[in-house]
């Protein structure tokens, strides 16, 4: 028996049906109504790439990207990260994954001006992503882990706890290099939904000037409270490792074992403990050539946990 198959963009309306076929069928859980709503269609960089195939008048599978700007090597780029590729069991064998990949993909290198692409995957799309759609394995930082030290019960404390993000006000033109680039308005979008049980936002300053803002997310590890480093942002390069120390002593204050991050192309290591651990995500890159493919490839990108689409 032929289908009737129709391939077309996301709307509002659509998102009850894409959640409920991402629970059944071992997709991304958290993508809710109201979570697509605000991670998609609330973006403050209005680039995004969102389809949807629907077979004999049912949505059975869909495709996103969420587009960004960077910062590689002094130079803006425009790029795309594949987030959420998805068909239901009923169709799949049937290439619809891979044309509703391929969508996006044309969408955004026609129509929004994506320069190139970098996306996590999980165990079920890698082999895909690598072996159908040109991708090849990108940079993987390290994670760190800054454990607590006795040291930082008597380090001087200069930082401020924020209760509301949407309260934040800050106004720098630093960028850290080979990253996404943010602002307050990104950073506000960021984490406006995060649940305010484990999400933890302070202030850092030097000679009573605020230098920067760092997003925490409280976590367990084997057990144990820690806290993650989600973001940043600051006024200058080096205010990075007087964030990072802020955050290191915020944590031993408050009785959380340790501070978790991706280890970045700055100093990351003045205070506490640290350990680095395997990182075993799946980062990948692709460009518009192989060259290019090549290059973003082997670009040592600085990362943080905020950038990979986690809801929390």
């Amino acid at each position: 028996m032929s289908q009737e198959i129709e391939f077309s963009r996301i709307e509002p309306q659509d998102t009850p049906r894409l959640h409920e076929l991402a629970l059944k069928n071992d997709g991304n859980v958290s993508l809710t109504p109201e979570n697509f709503d605000h991670w998609y269609f609330r973006n403050p960089s209005k680039s995004n790439s969102l389809w949807k195939v629907v077979c004999n008048g049912e949505t059975e599978g869909y495709a996103t990207t969420n587009n960004f700007k960077y910062v590689i090597e002094g130079k803006e780029y425009l790029i795309a990260l594949p987030q959420n590729v998805l068909t239901s069991e009923k169709v799949r064998g049937g290439g619809l994954f891979g044309k509703l990949y391929y969508l996006t993909e044309k969408d955004n290198l026609e129509e929004k001006g994506v320069d190139m692409f970098l996306t996590s995957t999980g165990a079920m799309s890698t082999d895909i992503f690598l072996k159908k759609f040109g991708y090849v394995r990108g940079f993987l930082p390290s994670v760190l882990v800054k454990f607590a030290s006795p040291r930082a019960l008597f380090s001087r404390g200069n930082f401020s706890l924020i209760q509301d993000v949407n309260s934040l006000s800050f106004e720098t033109d630093y960028q850290i290099e080979n990253a996404r680039i943010k602002n307050m308005e990104y950073l506000k979008w960021r984490y406006s939904q995060c649940n305010k049980k484990v999400l933890r936002v302070i202030s850092v300053s030097v000679k009573n000037e605020i230098i920067g803002y760092a997003f925490l997310i409280v976590r367990k590890m084997y057990g144990l409270p820690t806290l993650m480093l989600a973001d940043m942002i600051c006024k200058r390069e080096e205010n990075i490792a007087d964030l990072i120390d802020a955050c290191h002593v915020f944590a031993t204050r408050n009785m959380f074992a340790a501070v978790i991050m991706f280890e970045l192309n700055y100093n990351c290591r003045r205070r506490g403990i640290n350990v680095t651990m395997k990182n075993h995500l799946n980062f990948l890159s692709k460009g518009k050539t192989p060259e290019e493919t090549k290059w973003l490839s082997t670009r040592k990108l600085n990362y943080f946990f905020g950038d990979l689409d986690f809801f929390w």
